[in-house]
C-alpha cells in the first residue's frame, strides 16, 4: 500500500516550510553574530579610549580621546539601533514560517505533529503545557490567534536575552564609558582639585 497523493503533497509542503524556516533562522543567527562581533570590537576600542582618557597626562590628549570616544559611541549606538530593527524583523520572519508549519501540521494526526510538540516543549517553563497540548495536539481546529500564542506571544528566553537585554546592556556600557569619560575630561579641563 503506497502513500496517497495528498500525503505526498503534505510531506512536500512541510519540507518546503522547514527549509524556509531554516533559511530565515540561519539569516537571523548570522545577523546576530555579525552584530555581536561589531559591537565587541567597538566596545573594546571604547574601553581602550576610556583607559587612555584616565591615564593621559596632557589635557589635549584627554580631550582628543574623549572626542574620539564620543564619535565611536555615536556610531556604535546608531549601528545598535539599526541592527536591532533588522534582527527583530528577521525574528518575525522566522515566526512566519513557524506559524505556517504549525498550521500545516494540523492536517496530520496529533501524534505526528512533531514541530508543534517541540514548540510546546519550548514553552513548558512559561505556560501551562497541558492547555497547549489539549489545544494543539488533539483533533481541535485552531485559529491564527491560537498559533500566535504558541509561536510569538511572550519572547522565549533566548530572544529575551539576545533581542532585548543584550541591546540594553550595550547601551548601559556606552552610557557609563561616556559619562565617566566626559565627566573626567570636564573635571580635568576645569582644573578642579
Amino acid at each position: 500500500m503506497g502513500i496517497s497523493e495528498e500525503s505526498k503533497k503534505n510531506v512536500e509542503l512541510i519540507d518546503y516550510l522547514i527549509k524556509g524556516a531554516q533559511l530565515n533562522d540561519s539569516l537571523l543567527q548570522s545577523y546576530r553574530q555579525m552584530h555581536l562581533t561589531i559591537q565587541s570590537i567597538f566596545i573594546a576600542i571604547g574601553v581602550g579610549l576610556f583607559i587612555a582618557i584616565l591615564t593621559f597626562t596632557k589635557l589635549a590628549q584627554v580631550v582628543l580621546a574623549t572626542l574620539i570616544l564620543t564619535v565611536l559611541a555615536g556610531v556604535s549606538l546608531y549601528i545598535l539601533y539599526t541592527m536591532r530593527r533588522i534582527i527583530i524583523a528577521r525574528g518575525d520572519d522566522v515566526n512566519f514560517w513557524h506559524r505556517k508549519l504549525i498550521l500545516v501540521e494540523q492536517d496530520l494526526p496529533p501524534n505526528q505533529r512533531y514541530f508543534t510538540e517541540f514548540k510546546i516543549y519550548q514553552r513548558l517553563h512559561r505556560t501551562d503545557a497541558n492547555y497547549l497540548k489539549n489545544l494543539f495536539l488533539t483533533n481541535n481546529k485552531i485559529s491564527a490567534e491560537e498559533i500566535y500564542v504558541l509561536v510569538e506571544r511572550g519572547l522565549g528566553h533566548t530572544r529575551k536575552v539576545l533581542d532585548r537585554w543584550l541591546f540594553i546592556g550595550i547601551n548601559i556600557i556606552w552610557f557609563l564609558l561616556l559619562a565617566i569619560g566626559v565627566g573626567y575630561t570636564v573635571y580635568r579641563y576645569l582644573g578642579l582639585p
